[in-house]
């Protein structure tokens, strides 16, 4: 497979995709309407807003940059907003005081609401009565923002300072899936980036800002909660100091690693071993973003970190991801229940057989799981018969002490299971360490990710080169190869099949794209005779290739989205 291949794989599923939503109507003479931004760092594409005001209440829906109108019929100020993520069920919030019909939502100014009102935001919310509407007012506003500020200040780098910026009620840019975030969206980010490293949720830091009385112990306040993450990559906001589970796509158990950037150190958990890490320049020696290498065991490797967390690395044998470290998350949390869209990577220990495989899950409320096997046999696979459940050999879970689960079955089957959730960003990754069938035994890779709800673009829609870091291994190959995407365009789009027609800038290949096939959540793609399977965040995503005269989708790749 050629580099302009490779260039396509992620260009709809991390570039050209959008988000569907619909913000508030219009409003009437009587009506109070309040507007803003809605996001966790990524814009809340689809979310519930709620205004409870001292007269009045009323709900939107956001759209798919964050932006939301809220009316509210007869409403008088003060209000209290509440913005809810859909996917991770994250719950954000923010005030209005008297006058004042502008008010972004999101974590920063979660921790306004906190220190203003000296209670959690969620409470606040519940019990807005008249002695909390008193405390909505333009000084304690300021007061509050700028204990707030102070705290972001303390973040080590910088990158997450918000000194000097209006987020409560400023003009700001969320990341979406196809447009960068401005600098306030990549503050916030910095911040949630810290938080998910630090494996804490923005309720934790907001019990430490509601009692906050002045700026001295703003650092304090900060460093109790994110300790070492708050430390990054000096070019690179989202790669936060912290551990990290390192995992291959060949079901080798995850290996905890310990990323320093304040001292510029890779350790191993289990030996102790530290490596120095060196930042990754280009053919002019300029640094680029977000990258790394270190050499490890002799061999070199080459580490990218997207903007949600996740990483991907590569060196001369192998290639992988990584997740940062969380002990804390269960799959009972409300963050994980939903559809889901799944990877299979399955590789022989016995035999030279690798390929992958596309499912589809729904993940209860208890935990439990629903799964659905794909038809990759028709013209356009889909993933609707319910997986059988003849002979089925039952995991059984252990949560072990390092934050992993532990999963075996009568038959064998043996996985070792990492769970990550940070802004709109919830995912399972199992690592497959023995697949016995037969006489034959395999490893592999499971990932399933709530993926970024796949919509057409508009005809013209462009994306920028080198936006995307690809690694992986070929189709019909054993050779790793790493690329990135090349600037690509929409050419047609077809709303009665879901699909666009993209081409690409020094090429003459064109790729045509279906949107949510075979599941919601996956592309599917065809270019040139080779077929892709693409399952993606708005940050990171897997793909599965298989060559025109292959048999199996035996091409596979990770990517990152780094701007």
């Amino acid at each position: 497979m050629n580099k302009n291949v490779l260039g396509a794989l992620f260009f709809g599923a991390l570039l050209l995709s959008g988000c569907g939503g619909g913000g508030g109507g219009g409003s009437s003479p009587s009506t109070l309407s309040i507007s803003g931004v809605a996001a966790t760092g990524a814009a809340i594409s689809l979310g519930a807003v709620e205004a409870k005001c001292a007269t009045g209440t009323g709900t939107a829906t956001t759209n798919a940059d964050g932006t939301y109108t809220v009316n509210v019929s007869s409403g008088a100020q003060p209000c209290i907003l509440r913005a809810t993520d859909p996917v991770t069920k994250t719950e954000l919030h923010s005030i209005v005081e008297a006058g004042a019909t502008t008010a972004n939502i999101t974590p920063v100014t979660n921790l306004v609401v906190s220190n203003a009102l000296g209670d959690e935001p969620a409470t606040a919310f519940t019990n807005f009565n008249a002695a909390a509407q008193a405390k909505v007012t333009s000084a304690n506003i300021n007061t509050a923002v700028t204990r707030v500020q102070a705290l972001t200040a303390a973040m080590g780098g910088g990158d997450a300072d918000m000194t000097g910026i209006d987020f409560m009620k400023g003009s700001m840019q969320a990341a979406t899936a196809d447009t960068t975030g401005d600098a306030t969206d990549k503050k916030i980010d910095a911040l949630m980036a810290a938080l998910a490293a630090a494996d804490k949720k923005i309720t934790d830091l907001t019990a430490q800002v509601k009692t906050l009385t002045s700026t001295t112990n703003a650092a304090s306040a900060l460093t109790s909660v994110v300790g070492s993450s708050q430390y990054s990559l000096s070019n690179c906001p989202y790669a936060r100091s912290g551990d990290i589970w390192v995992l291959d796509l060949i079901g080798t158990a995850p290996a905890g690693w310990n990323l320093d950037f304040n001292n510029m150190r890779l350790k191993n958990l289990a030996s102790n071993t530290t490596y120095a890490i060196s930042l990754k320049r280009d053919s002019n020696n300029g640094l680029i973003p977000c990258a790394f290498t270190a050499s490890v065991g002799g061999q070199t490797v080459e580490y990218r970190v997207s903007t949600g967390g996740v990483g991907v690395w590569i060196n001369s044998s192998d290639f992988g991801i990584t997740v940062p470290a969380q002990k804390s998350a269960a799959l009972i949390n409300p963050s994980f229940a939903g559809t889901y869209p799944a990877m299979a990577f399955v590789k022989g220990r016995t035999n030279s057989l690798r390929l992958g495989l596309p499912f589809r899950f729904e993940i209860k409320a208890d935990g439990s799981m629903d799964g659905y096997t794909c038809d990759l046999t028709k013209a356009l696979p889909d993933c609707a018969t319910t997986a059988s459940s003849d002979n089925k050999d039952p995991l059984t879970c252990t949560a072990v002490s390092n934050g992993t689960l532990s999963c075996t079955s009568l038959g064998g089957l043996a996985v070792t299971a990492v769970l990550y959730v940070n802004g709109s960003q919830a995912s399972l990754f199992m690592a497959v360490t023995n697949m016995p069938i037969g006489s034959s035994s395999y490893g592999g890779l499971i990932a399933m990710t709530k993926g970024v709800d796949q919509k057409l673009p508009a005809v013209g829609k462009t994306a920028p080169a080198n936006q995307v870091w690809i690694a992986g291994v070929a189709p019909g190959s054993n050779a790793l190869v790493t690329s990135s995407n090349l600037a690509a365009k929409v050419e047609s789009v077809n709303t009665t099949n879901n699909s666009i027609v993209s081409s690409y800038t020094g090429s003459t290949l064109t790729t045509t794209s279906y949107m949510n096939t075979p599941a919601a959540g996956f592309e599917y793609s065809l270019t040139n005779g080779t077929k892709e399977i693409a399952m993606a965040t708005n940050s990171w995503g897997l793909v599965m290739a298989k060559a025109p005269t292959g048999t199996y989708y035996d091409g596979w790749y990770a990517g990152v989205k780094t701007k």
